[in-house]
């Protein structure tokens, strides 16, 4: 299948969390009116455009609500073939659970640590692990080396990925987004998208998101730039394709897959306009919220939240130096909140070690808190070099309701990681 663009350099972007023009020169007063025939670009018939709506918390306007309108080269999917056909989902994504149709499976209360997956060859969905779950959202990892087949919506939820290791392109009925080390890439419910490696593997933190709200928090008296702003989001510009041949989509829906073939290429949006869009975000420009006198909640990270969760990135930022200050988070028990933390890069402020790509889950009604050695070991180096900065990034994701773990997650459990809070000699 031919790519959008040769490589993630090869993407370009607007910037901004909120309406944009994409109409990539079509004229067209309002929506629901066809573009003007002169305005169309050369290859395309006139008399074939069609709009698409695309929408999110449906057709009345609410807090949730947003929309694009979409101009496409085809007037309709023109089937290859009658009807439609389910797919079993071992043969899809058999790992991949949907946790807004599957019942929880209450585990043992107690902290736990899951090693990084194992690279898989093979394409990004096929590959997609689920490792927690709940009736909001499922949180997971996944690895290619492969191109996917075909295209997927996911008319489930919004999928949110964080690129932990490698690069590629993902491909978007929007236009594509650069998929680089250490970007938050968002792909709001229904959008038809397809993963492109270029390296080997592409490693990915995954969440599914069931809810109508995804944003950025209200981060009142500090102002609309804190943490980041509109011009740190990139969204995707018109990349059509007008070829012709059999294309399959599969359509994600109730945990189930169903496919549908084209003859033309679905990726034909020859313009699109408004307020709903695959973004994607850079951690590295996240600002954090700092304090020198006091260690600040990780409330204050949030990036992105929605209905029952919230996730929070950790950035490089200066160490708490008041006299008497703690250096690594307090000790806390969460009653009403699951905690995982999934670590992309360097040693975790508050553990004794950290691997890359690993995770760990802390459940609701359990104390937990730094390591004996973290401490020591930030209170020693503060004595000795003064105030210094911690380093790397990390994802906290905290969900109201409990979280179920697979049998896949399992099989990746380091089963030590409760006594790493004894000090031995």
């Amino acid at each position: 299948m031919q790519r959008q663009v040769e490589s993630v350099r090869d993407v370009t972007y607007q910037t901004g969390w909120c309406y944009h023009n994409q109409l990539n020169g079509l004229h067209t007063s309002s929506p629901h009116v066809l573009p003007e025939p002169d305005s169309v670009p050369p290859g395309v018939d006139p008399e074939r455009v069609r709009e698409q709506e695309f929408t999110r918390a449906g057709f009345i306007p609410s807090a949730d609500h947003a929309t694009a309108y979409l101009y496409r080269a085809h007037s309709g999917p023109s089937w290859v073939r009658d009807g439609i056909q389910a797919v079993p989902a071992e043969e899809v994504a058999p790992f991949w659970m949907t946790g807004r149709v599957r019942p929880p499976a209450p585990q043992a209360c107690m902290p736990r640590k899951y090693l990084r997956a194992p690279d898989d060859q093979g394409h990004a969905i096929r590959n997609l692990r689920t490792l927690f779950y709940n009736p909001d959202v499922s949180i997971g990892v996944t690895s290619c080396t492969e191109p996917m087949p075909y295209f997927l919506r996911n008319a489930d939820g919004d999928d949110l990925f964080f690129v932990h290791e490698g690069e590629g392109v993902l491909e978007t009925e929007f236009g594509p987004l650069g998929l680089e080390q250490g970007y938050y890439v968002w792909v709001p419910r229904g959008t038809l998208y397809r993963i492109v490696p270029d390296s080997s593997p592409l490693f990915l933190f995954h969440m599914e998101n069931y809810g109508e709200k995804f944003q950025k928090p209200d981060t009142g008296f500090t102002g609309d730039a804190a943490l980041y702003y509109h011009r740190n989001i990139e969204v995707p510009t018109v990349c059509y394709d007008l070829s012709e041949g059999e294309y399959e989509v599969i359509v994600k829906q109730g945990g189930g897959f169903t496919s549908y073939r084209f003859d033309h290429h679905p990726c034909d949006v020859i313009g699109w306009d408004g307020d709903l869009a695959p973004f994607r975000l850079n951690i590295r420009e996240i600002k954090p919220i700092t304090s020198w006198r006091a260690h600040i909640p990780p409330s204050a990270y949030c990036t992105f939240f929605g209905y029952g969760f919230e996730i929070c990135s950790f950035v490089p930022r200066p160490v708490e130096h008041a006299e008497r200050s703690l250096p690594v988070p307090f000790d806390h028990i969460n009653h009403d909140r699951d905690e995982v933390i999934f670590y992309s890069e360097g040693v975790f402020f508050s553990k004794d070690n950290s691997m890359s790509g690993s995770l760990t889950f802390h459940a609701r009604g359990f104390s937990h808190g730094p390591h004996e050695r973290a401490l020591q070991r930030a209170m020693a180096r503060r004595e000795q070099e003064g105030p210094f900065m911690l380093e790397g990034h990390f994802l906290l994701v905290e969900t109201n309701q409990p979280l179920s773990i697979t049998a896949w997650a399992e099989t990746l459990e380091d089963k030590d990681y409760l006594n790493s809070w004894q000090m031995t000699p």
